[in-house]
């Protein structure tokens, strides 16, 4: 593949190296589909996916559908992310399979980029940022800011065990390797 690999072809990668390193052959994978509900994903599917069969100009034939991707990912136990973007951070993500307008949209993104545009982190260049941030549930603002919470009360737990173990006083919590040399010498 000459080109910048397309979503499918990155999900199709991702589905043989992970199938591979987990020792499954492709009627194992199939079977594992076929019990998570997928009886339509079979060994041949999982084949003509990872294959990507090719037309003349290169491109796949067939893309990897929505339900598929999902179902692989459950089978292979990961979160479809990890089948949809590359590992690499700055490997380069085509969104389209055509350029866009220059004003409307980049064809290709860092894959760390879109995989925070996934997750829903950071829009993407050119994105409309007010509308993207508002369409975010506000049960999921309040999740976020209820676990810096728990994180920050956890802290102030470990630290204040910390305390009462080693009976060191908060203002020593933080001292460089320099000055506690000097206090030992």
């Amino acid at each position: 593949m000459g080109q910048t690999p397309t979503p499918s072809d990155v999900v199709a990668q991702r589905v043989q190296e992970l199938r591979k390193r987990q020792g499954l052959t492709g009627k194992e994978l199939a079977e594992r589909c076929r019990l998570m509900g997928a009886p339509g994903v079979t060994a041949s599917v999982i084949a003509n996916i990872e294959s990507g069969r090719r037309d003349l100009s290169g491109r796949r034939r067939r893309q990897v559908t929505l339900e598929e991707w999902l179902i692989l990912a459950q089978a292979l136990h990961v979160a479809p992310i990890h089948l949809l973007v590359q590992v690499e951070e700055e490997a380069r993500y085509e969104l389209t399979p055509e350029p866009p307008q220059p004003t409307h949209g980049l064809q290709r993104e860092a894959a760390g980029w879109v995989r925070e545009w996934i997750r829903g982190n950071a829009p993407l260049t050119f994105t409309n940022e007010q509308i993207y941030r508002g369409e975010v549930p506000a049960d999921e603002w309040k999740s976020d800011n209820r676990r810096a919470r728990e994180a920050a009360e956890l802290n102030k737990q470990v630290l204040e065990a910390l305390d009462k173990a080693f009976k060191i006083p908060p203002e020593r919590w933080h001292l460089d390797d320099e000055e506690e040399g000097e206090s030992n010498g």
